[in-house]
């Protein structure tokens, strides 16, 4: 963004949340130059600014410098009694508070300095910061804009420091967009050397695949008409916003759109204006009015009305309304007898009931169930047929009685076509109980559009688990997708909306969402195409793109690539880059042509990388096994450790249940890495990890059942590799089934 940074010693910050920096001037001013740029933050030279106190600062740098942070902060006190004006001495004392997380404190002295100098920047920033550790995010972001405004294109440290902070705040709120801009200002300025913390937020928002695709990228401008006669003041306005003068920016754009409030250059602008000040009401409606330009073509508008519905993480747009109910119990262990003895309930386990609370204080439930769609199979020693799998309903849990009320019973999750049906269900089993309704929580639509598998354990191997898994996929995700009733579609669905014709646009917009999450899309091609299918939409083409063009395309596009034709340069950056925003299917394509391409000696070690990532991507324990034995020959034809190759190995055959590959790659690793104590402490942290010894080493399994399941105390889980987590303590309840053992372990 074309931004200077003033300053660039590093520090500690806010108990490592995200780098801070001192500046120079703690070291270059240990002899005060009067000449200097002052240290408060105005630009000015210290002869014109701080003249009269500025002479105390080498005591006090020489204290921070030497760790004696207590006694500056004391020293700065004193300086302020003198001297109530000496804006370097708030400008310091600032930022030892902030370190120190002295909020409170941070922010009485942020308020001073604002009252001192209204414009400062590094006032400004402080007040952004006293603001964001407070919990107050939209008024840290206001104080930050502001703080920019008055910096242009000389940005202080601290400002960027705590602009990466903002950053991370934003990202865990779920404002993306506006996470995105504040983290890429950090990271792009020149000189700044505290960008790790804005790469860390990036790459952590990059790589998640419950992100859409649509939110990893900021929206480019729109380019204005070249024979607009509005132009110069349009380019005035995007200036600014270039010069980081955001509210400045705004005003120009507003005052044009009032000129010609249809015109999406204008709307662009504001958008960026609104993205920045983290409004994500406004950038709602902006992309909205984007998306009604009929001077764009179909499918940016398509884009602009998707991510309209996706900017606002409290949105209900696309998100599916659920109901709750209660009732007060007269004996809960009668209740809780009577629904473990229901063929349509299963029991949670405690453990995860032990996090069904919001605060500490809160008391858990005492029990809990899923309610199913249909009977539990009456055998669990096989894996049913996927047509009879069940799917989870409800979720039902009892509360044992309280000071405060009554012992009582809770049921949640309930979409409202299936509300009297959950409803006549509990009571038919429990009793007549008296059910309240509510208004729930919004499930999130990916969370809607994939099959709730109930928690059922059945007695089988992790490859069967799997394929019944992906089969249970493959088989009802579709339905789930296109059946789910949307305020977007005015209540109905895709599927009930797919001869609609005036409902066409909204109706791809619905499907252009579903494909850019890359948890859904990494399911399998199939099942998006499936669901194009039933909501009789056609997808968008494959593109071709040249080696020259791959650099340029969309992150909503990178799905969308034929890389048949591309050569391996252009082969190994695209997979770099689709890994990069989690874009599972071409990363798959990809690595199968690398693997099979033709490569140059120097070129062998992405060969390796594509067989790491295609393992990391496939669809199967049975598959990434077989890419696992192709990767080591291939390493060792090639001279290439095997480090990497074996360590992942190891939590492969763990999620396999392969007993015996297990074993041969702890075996190899220590046989070739065993004096390697980075290697040798990892494959530990993995062993760890999966419960098989503890901290110190020793082994925590004695010998058992022969796959992991899923942790959970009863009732139990259908268990995939997928599902991360480890199996439960040696004779826990459920049903059986156990941590993997493997002989020698003990």
């Amino acid at each position: 963004m074309g931004l200077a940074v003033c300053h660039g010693k590093v520090c500690a910050f806010g108990g490592g949340l995200a780098p801070f920096l001192l500046p120079d001037w703690q070291s270059d001013l240990m002899s005060v130059d009067k000449y200097a740029v002052c240290p408060c933050g105005t630009g000015k030279k210290i002869k014109f600014c701080c003249n009269d106190s500025v002479s105390e600062l080498d005591a006090v740098l020489s204290m921070v410098d030497g760790g004696q942070v207590v006694p500056a902060l004391d020293q700065l006190s004193s300086i302020l009694q003198e001297h109530p004006n000496a804006a370097w001495a708030l400008a310091i004392r600032g930022r030892l508070l902030l370190d120190l997380r002295e909020y409170d404190s941070l922010s009485e002295n942020a308020d001073r300095f604002i009252r001192l100098q209204p414009s400062n920047p590094l006032a400004l920033t402080q007040r952004a910061a006293a603001k964001l550790f407070h919990g107050e995010v939209e008024d840290a972001t206001a104080s930050m804009l502001e703080a920019l405004t008055e910096s242009g294109s000389d940005v202080d440290s601290f400002v960027l420091d705590v602009s990466s902070v903002l950053a991370y705040s934003l990202a865990q709120r779920g404002i993306f967009l506006t996470a995105r801009v504040y983290a890429t200002l950090s990271m792009m300025a020149t000189g700044y050397e505290g960008g790790q913390a804005s790469i860390s937020v990036l790459r952590q928002m990059n790589s998640a695949p419950t992100i859409s695709q649509l939110m990893k990228t900021v929206p480019q401008p729109v380019p204005r008409p070249s024979d607009a006669t509005w132009g110069e003041r349009y380019d005035e306005a995007a200036n600014l916003l270039r010069n980081n003068k955001i509210d400045l920016a705004e005003a120009k754009f507003e005052s044009l759109r009032r000129t010609v409030p249809h015109e999406p250059a204008i709307l662009s602008g504001l958008l960026t204006c609104a993205i920045w000040r983290g409004n994500t009401d406004n950038q709602s409606e902006l992309l909205k009015k984007l998306s009604e330009c009929e001077t764009l073509d179909f499918e940016e508008r398509v884009r602009h009305r998707a991510m309209s519905a996706l900017v606002d993480p409290t949105s209900a747009e696309i998100s599916i309304p659920i109901m709750k109910m209660f009732g007060d119990l007269e004996s809960p262990e009668q209740t809780e007898m009577s629904l473990m003895a229901s063929s349509r309930f299963v029991v949670l386990p405690p453990d995860l009931l032990a996090g069904m609370r919001t605060t500490e204080d809160e008391v858990p439930p005492r029990s809990g169930f899923q309610m199913l769609d249909r009977d539990k199979p009456e055998s669990l020693d096989v894996l049913p047929p996927i047509g009879e799998v069940p799917e989870a309903i409800a979720l039902v849990l009892v509360y044992g009685k309280q000071t405060d009320r009554e012992a009582r019973l809770e049921v949640l999750d309930v979409r409202k076509p299936l509300l009297s049906t959950v409803k006549k269900g509990i009571q038919d089993v429990v009793g007549d109980v008296e059910l309240t309704e509510l208004q729930g929580e919004l499930l999130p639509m990916l969370v809607a559009c994939q099959p709730a598998v109930a928690m059922i354990r059945f007695q089988a191997k992790p490859a069967e688990a799997e394929k019944l898994q992906n089969g249970l996929m493959a088989a009802r995700m579709p339905k789930a997708i296109t059946s789910i009733d949307t305020p977007m579609l005015d209540g109905g669905s895709l599927e009930s909306t797919c001869d609609d014709e005036s409902k066409l646009f909204e109706r791809t917009v619905m499907m252009r969402i579903v494909e850019q999450y890359d948890a859904l899309v990494s399911k399998g091609q199939g099942i998006i195409d499936e669901a194009y299918q039933i909501a009789k939409l056609e997808p968008q083409p494959m593109l071709k793109p040249s080696s020259g063009d791959i650099e340029t395309l969309a992150n909503e596009d990178l799905n969308r690539v034929d890389c048949s034709d591309l050569d391996a340069e252009s082969l190994i950056y695209l997979l770099q880059r689709a890994q990069q925003v989690s874009a599972t299917p071409t990363v798959r394509r990809v690595a199968k042509q690398l693997i099979t391409a033709e490569l140059s000696d120097e070129q062998k070690p992405a060969k390796m990388l594509a067989y790491m990532t295609l393992i990391n991507a496939s669809e199967g324990n049975e598959q990434a096994i077989e890419l696992m034995d192709e990767a080591k020959e291939f390493a060792e034809a090639n001279n290439i450790p095997t480090a990497n190759l074996l360590l992942s190995e190891v939590g492969l055959r763990l999620s396999a249940g392969d007993g015996p590959g297990f074993q041969n790659a702890v075996e190899t690793l220590s046989r070739q890495y065993g004096n390697e104590p980075e290697v040798m402490a990892k494959l530990q942290q993995t062993l760890m990890a999966y419960g098989l010894i503890g901290p110190d080493g020793a082994p925590r399994q004695a010998p058992g059942a022969a796959a992991p399941a899923a942790k959970q105390g009863g009732g139990g889980e259908l268990w995939t590799p997928e599902s991360g987590a480890p199996a439960p303590e040696a004779g826990g309840g459920g049903g059986g089934g156990g941590k993997l053992w493997v002989p020698g372990m003990d």
